[in-house]
């Protein structure tokens, strides 16, 4: 048997228990953890968007408001739209996500003035007379506050008008909105949020409870909505193919400038709600292309002398109509090659 003296024992366990200490310290802690944005199955990002949409024809029975003027009855032949829209990732990072997006959306009509009407009203004159544009920018702010818990800002400014009162810009023409939502993730497959929702979606401000969910039930089916402005269930057909069912509600408020002719200096209010079916398509590793068809449903077509909307000069009730769009989508740019 070997002896081993008592400071040998000492010394080694000194050298045990410094090791020991040195391991411990060296481990390193957990990282806190935190939940993203995205929720499987869902469409890809867009970054470069061009959208066509036709309006099938409507009447348009109104009443003037204040005055002993005639009531005006209006057809619409057709209304045509174009969107143009752009979205950048501006930040991405574990605990604060950051996007940016800018559009233009033009609309135009196209009347019907041989309806035996003696002489077209005014406002036929104006909607057949004057195009509508629409220039928005608006930022999404993710911020995760653990792995389930996250607070959602999006705000957004709008210019809208006729050609002339974008030329004479002033701040009849700025309109602006947004949502706070603070909101529960579990994994990839869900997240919900309550909070609040500010928008001209029907053609005049609103302030409104707001709902966010998405969900993803399988890998299949799935549910996308920011409730009441939109919602819709998707069905993931292949890899490359999804098809939609859901509604949207859309609108603006336009500023008016018509040199001193009628309606000049006021506001024209415009707001759908519209339910609709569609489907895109993947095209290659860089795009898509999107159809969708539906019914639109006019919550406001009305003209209103100052820009809240409470002195209504021409109410008009529209009869539902048809609509049909088609969009070609870039979902990434090619990275360029490095040298």
């Amino acid at each position: 048997m070997i002896k081993v003296s008592t400071p040998l024992m000492i010394l080694i366990g000194t050298m045990l228990l410094s090791a020991s200490a040195s391991a411990q310290k060296s481990t390193p802690s957990p990282q806190k953890r935190y939940c993203n944005p995205l929720v499987m199955g869902q469409s890809p990002t867009k970054r470069l968007s061009v959208i066509y949409e036709y309006q099938g024809g409507f009447h348009v029975p109104g009443q003037y408001t204040n005055t002993l003027l005639p009531s005006p009855t209006t057809h619409i032949n057709a209304g045509h739209n174009l969107r143009i829209q752009y979205g950048k990732n501006l930040i991405m990072k574990p605990k604060f996500y950051m996007t940016f997006n800018a559009g233009y959306w033009f609309t135009g009509y196209n009347v019907d003035f041989q309806l035996g009407v003696p002489t077209p009203n005014t406002f036929a004159k104006l909607l057949d007379q004057r195009y509508f544009h629409g220039f928005s920018a608006s930022t999404n702010m993710f911020k995760p506050l653990n792995s389930k818990n996250f607070l959602l800002v999006n705000l957004t400014v709008e210019a809208a008008g006729n050609g002339l009162a974008l030329r004479e810009f002033s701040g009849d023409n700025l309109l602006a909105g947004g949502a706070v939502i603070y909101g529960w993730k579990k994994g990839m497959q869900r997240m919900w949020g309550l909070g609040v929702f500010r928008g001209y979606r029907l053609g005049r401000v609103i302030h409104v409870p707001a709902l966010l969910y998405n969900e993803s039930f399988n890998k299949k089916w799935g549910v996308d909505a920011l409730l009441p402005a939109r919602a819709q269930v998707r069905y993931n057909r292949s890899a490359k193919q999804i098809w939609t069912a859901g509604y949207d509600l859309d609108g603006t408020q336009y500023a008016l400038r018509t040199n001193g002719g009628a309606f000049d200096g006021q506001f024209f209010q415009r707001g759908e709600i519209r339910p609709r079916i569609g489907f895109e398509r993947q095209l290659g590793k860089y795009g898509a292309f999107t159809m969708n068809g539906g019914v639109r449903f006019n919550g406001r077509f009305d003209i209103s002398s100052d820009y809240a909307g409470k002195q209504t000069v021409l109410e008009n009730n529209p009869k539902a109509g048809l609509f049909v769009n088609a969009g070609f989508h870039v979902t990434n740019f090619p990275k360029k090659k490095k040298k």
